[in-house]
């Protein structure tokens, strides 16, 4: 009796330090996890902030007005070529939400 007392401690205790082992390593690996996810984290941002550098840049008026005239080859309206066109107004609106359009007709 003596002895299967003592193995069943023995085991017992080998159950707790085998459990204790794996909860350490399980620690480590979600360590190691946690300091990818932030470093992926930390990649992802330097990447958004440089699309919004570049959604800045290209949609700059100064580099679309010079795309348009270089290479679409459209020309600033001269005076009377331009005409206002006013979107209706909904139900219920008032005159400041009221959309206008400047429309440039081609050789008019």
């Amino acid at each position: 009796m003596l002895t299967l007392r003592r193995m069943m401690i023995g085991t017992a205790f080998f159950v707790v330090i085998l459990l204790d082992i794996w909860q350490h390593v399980h620690i480590v690996t979600m360590g190691y996890e946690v300091e990818q996810a932030q470093q992926k984290q930390k990649e992802m941002q330097q990447i958004h902030k440089q699309l919004l550098v570049e959604v800045e840049t290209l949609s700059a008026l100064d580099r679309i007005e010079r795309i348009a005239i270089t290479k679409l080859g459209m020309v600033k309206p001269e005076e009377g070529q331009v005409v206002l066109v006013e979107k209706g107004l909904p139900s219920g609106s008032s005159p400041d939400t009221m959309t206008r359009i400047q429309v440039a007709k081609k050789g008019s």
